[in-house]
C-alpha cells in the first residue's frame, strides 16, 4: 500500500470534535486523502503562509528587498504577537517581520507584510498557486473592514505543496520560507506526537471555537503535506484561542500522516 491507503485506513473521523476538514498527500505519490477539503472557513493565522510566499516574490521581483526597513503601523493589531508591546521599535527589516509573522504569529507584523505587498499581490499569489477559494481581503484583528479571509484544507495543502516542491519560489527563497517554518513555536498540533527525529514545518490558525494546523512532514526534507481545519467548536474549552481537544486530536493526525509516510502502522 501507498501512503495514501496507509492513512485511510488509519483514519476514524466519527469522534472527532467540532467540523473538520482535512487534505494530505505524499509529496512524490500524489494521491489525495481528502475529508471535506473544499469546505470554506475562517482562514485565521494560516494566511500567513500565503502572506510570506507573496512577500517573497516580491523579493524576487526586485521590489523589495529582505533587508528593506519597514514601518510599523502606529495602530496596532491585538491578539498574539509581540510587537503591540514594543512601543518603541517602529521600523523592522521584511526578514524579521515575516519570522514574526510566522515564528510566533504576530498580526502587527503580518499587517505590516499586508501592506507591503498589497492585497492584489495576494490575491494573484493565492490563484497562482491553485487556490480556489481562498480569500485574504482585510487586515488581521480588523473585523469591521470589509472582506473575508477565508480557506479551505484543500487550498492550504497546495500552497505548502508549491512552496515545497519550488514551484511556489525560487530555491534560495524556498530555503528561506522553509527555515522560518521549521522554527514555529507553536508546536501543540500536527507536530505534538511525531516521533523522535521527525520534522514539522507548519503554521497554526486559532481563535474562539476554530483550531487549525497546516503543514509539512518529513524525516529530513518536506515528503507529506498535511491541513487540518476544524471549527464549530462550542464546548467552553474552546473559548480561548489555545489548547482543548481538537488539538489533541491533530496532533493523532499528525503522527498518523508521519506514520503512513513511514510505511508503518500507529
Amino acid at each position: 500500500m501507498g501512503f495514501a491507503d496507509r492513512l485511510r485506513a488509519s483514519l476514524d473521523w466519527s469522534g472527532f470534535p467540532g467540523r473538520v476538514s482535512f487534505a494530505a498527500w505524499d509529496l512524490d505519490e500524489r494521491e489525495p486523502v481528502l475529508h471535506d477539503a473544499e469546505r470554506v472557513v475562517h482562514a485565521a493565522s494560516t494566511i500567513k503562509v500565503l502572506t510570506m510566499i507573496a512577500a517573497l516574490r516580491e523579493v524576487r521581483d526586485g521590489r523589495i528587498a529582505l533587508d528593506t526597513e519597514v514601518g510599523l503601523p502606529a495602530e496596532r493589531a491585538g491578539g498574539f504577537g509581540v510587537l503591540r508591546e514594543l512601543r518603541g521599535v517602529h521600523r523592522l527589516q521584511l526578514a524579521d517581520l515575516i519570522a514574526l509573522m510566522i515564528v510566533i504569529s504576530d498580526n502587527a507584523a503580518t499587517n505590516a507584510v499586508i501592506d507591503v505587498v498589497g492585497f492584489d499581490a495576494i490575491r494573484a499569489c493565492a490563484e497562482d498557486l491553485g487556490c480556489t477559494a481562498t480569500r485574504v481581503q482585510r487586515r488581521l484583528m480588523d473585523v469591521h473592514a470589509p472582506g473575508r479571509n477565508e480557506t479551505t484544507a484543500l487550498d492550504q495543502a497546495r500552497v505548502l505543496d508549491a512552496l515545497a516542491t519550488g514551484a511556489a519560489l525560487p530555491a534560495d527563497l524556498t530555503r528561506h520560507a522553509l527555515d522560518v517554518l521549521s522554527r514555529q513555536q507553536v508546536r501543540d498540533r500536527l507536530p505534538a506526537r511525531l516521533p523522535d527525529g521527525a520534522r514539522c514545518w507548519n503554521k497554526t490558525g486559532e481563535l474562539d471555537g476554530l483550531r487549525h494546523d497546516v503543514g509539512l512532514l518529513g524525516p529530513d526534507r518536506p515528503r507529506a503535506v498535511v491541513a487540518v481545519l476544524v471549527d464549530g467548536l462550542d464546548d467552553e474549552l474552546f473559548r480561548g484561542v489555545r489548547g482543548g481537544p481538537a488539538c489533541a486530536a491533530i496532533a493523532d493526525l499528525g503522527r498518523a500522516a508521519y506514520a503512513a509516510l513511514s510505511g508503518a502502522r500507529r
